[in-house]
């Protein structure tokens, strides 16, 4: 199955390469990790990054998306990216390509592509398209394996979460061999600015804590632009709750916008150290790994029930 990525690139002269809504670093990195390879390795290609969103505070790090017409794109092929479901595509347009690859780590959600590479076993897409790379044997330059180092790295927490394996490892190694800088790539995506250092440090010093074994913590507009933050910013920091012994959940909800009555609606994002909350992620509007979700258009109501579903089920799971 993975040998058809090859060869899709090269039956195509025109490539498309797109990443879901609100990009992290596994979906910025593997979409230009990806793009610079097939442009090392055949220099006549056009290759395209698509997105509208920059992602956040990332952007600094990233080039910026191409800009490119409804033509250019109906007779590319297109590859999609740690993407679960079509909706959450950045850039619809990849419905009009003509074919389409996805290639995923994500619990599957629904099929919207021609062919299919979905390996929710992998700790990020970039160990994906890294495993590729290794089996094929191919030579990597600096800057592409920059880019899939950079994805693995932040999506295992720098090799710190339990989808890491023996072959997560492998593929790092794989990719240090190019020359890959690994202090770089820690300071640019662990380290913080100060203004986001006292961010963290209010939501810690705001958390709420349920049953002794939840932290979550509700983050209004107003809270983040008083420090300056942007909302992409501020929904990032779930982790500062993470690394305590007693938690087994956590969560940050983030005020993005009002409903037409005026009221504050949330994104989520939801961490369990032990149990599967994947499940309880959709039925809030979200889904993803089995212990690290989002969830999206939450009313105040709904983050108080989705937080004791959190604390019933992790309590639960806990004692099984």
């Amino acid at each position: 199955m993975n040998n058809i990525m090859f060869d899709l690139i090269e039956k195509y002269d025109v490539i498309t390469i797109f990443r879901h809504v609100s990009p992290d670093s596994d979906a910025l990195s593997s979409q230009f990790g990806l793009k610079q390879w097939i442009e090392d390795e055949f220099p006549h290609k056009k290759v395209y990054a698509l997105g509208n969103d920059k992602g956040g505070s990332l952007a600094p790090y990233y080039p910026d998306a191409d800009i490119i017409s409804d033509e250019v794109v109906k007779q590319s092929l297109a590859i999609i990216l740690d993407t679960a479901n079509a909706d959450r595509v950045d850039d619809q347009r990849f419905k009009q390509a003509a074919y389409r690859l996805k290639i995923d780590h994500h619990i599957f959600v629904d099929a919207y592509a021609n062919t299919e590479i979905v390996q929710d076993k992998k700790s990020a897409t970039c160990e994906i398209l890294t495993s590729i790379f290794k089996e094929a044997n191919k030579t990597l330059s600096t800057r592409c394996a920059q880019y899939l180092y950079e994805g693995i790295l932040t999506d295992t927490l720098k090799f710190s979460i339990a989808s890491v394996t023996p072959d997560t490892l492998l593929c790092a190694a794989y990719l240090l061999s190019f020359g890959v800088d690994v202090v770089k790539a820690s300071e640019i995506h662990f380290s913080t600015s100060l203004k986001l250092y006292h961010f963290e440090n209010y939501i810690r010093s705001h958390v709420k804590i349920v049953d002794d074994c939840v932290a979550y913590m509700v983050v209004r507009k107003e809270d983040y632009e008083k420090f300056g933050l942007t909302f992409h910013e501020a929904k990032e920091k779930v982790f500062v709750m993470g690394g305590v012994h007693e938690l087994l959940s956590w969560a940050l909800f983030t005020e993005k916008e009002k409903d037409e009555q005026g009221n504050p609606m949330f994104n989520g994002s939801l961490r369990s150290k032990y149990t599967q909350i994947s499940d309880i992620a959709q039925k809030y509007h979200g889904g993803g790994h089995r212990l690290a979700c989002g969830v999206k258009g939450l009313h105040l109501a709904d983050i108080e029930q989705l937080v004791q579903e959190l604390s019933e089920r992790v309590r639960k799971g806990y004692t099984e």
